[in-house]
């Protein structure tokens, strides 16, 4: 049985204090790729992700995950600058404290395995293909305030199918890809 993402929350917390990113993604690894793709989005949607310049950052930290789970990677590898950036103590669990309730709802609605072919073996390559393009969506729809968490959004869906082993949730996953891929379109033509 997978972690949920309250399990995940509860690891996090323990991470919090005199620590950098480096530990909190050593933390995640520990527990597979699909907490790597579930945490950042979930920090883009607090109110952090308003803040001009982080949705673009969580997207590139989100594609360098998602390209090494795409290469069959065994460990996932940080920039040393990016790895080592101290988290100011009590941040992680401020951020956590918001996230919990939704984290909750997640592992009751969502519990249960359901069309596991397209979230097992090659799918989940496939599947973080898809994230890198997401991810490559992030920087151009900061513009519109908000309009990242549409991109956000599916990379989430991604990681929970892939943590719950739900296909249901992975074909819910491609529509949201389908629409922001569409938003994007018209805003940028």
């Amino acid at each position: 049985m997978p972690d949920t993402v309250t399990d995940i929350i509860d690891g996090l917390q323990e991470v919090d204090g005199d620590r950098d990113v480096g530990d909190v993604v050593e933390m995640l690894e520990h527990r597979g790729t699909a907490p790597l793709l579930i945490i950042p989005p979930l920090v883009e949607m607090s109110p952090a992700g308003f803040v001009p310049g982080v949705p673009s950052t969580i997207a590139a930290i989100t594609a360098l995950f998602a390209a090494q789970i795409v290469m069959g990677h065994p460990h996932l590898w940080l920039p040393n600058r990016v790895a080592r950036r101290q988290i100011p103590e009590g941040k992680l669990t401020k951020t956590l404290r918001h996230l919990r309730p939704w984290a909750e709802w997640l592992d009751r609605t969502l519990s249960g395995h359901r069309l596991h072919l397209l979230v097992s073996g090659p799918a989940r390559r496939l599947a973080a293909t898809l994230v890198v393009a997401l991810c490559i969506l992030v920087p151009p729809l900061e513009v519109v305030p908000g309009a990242t968490t549409l991109p956000m959004t599916a990379i989430l869906c991604i990681g929970l199918a892939l943590l719950f082993r739900n296909g249901v949730l992975m074909l819910l996953a491609c529509g949201t890809s389908v629409a922001a891929f569409y938003v994007v379109i018209r805003l940028l033509f």
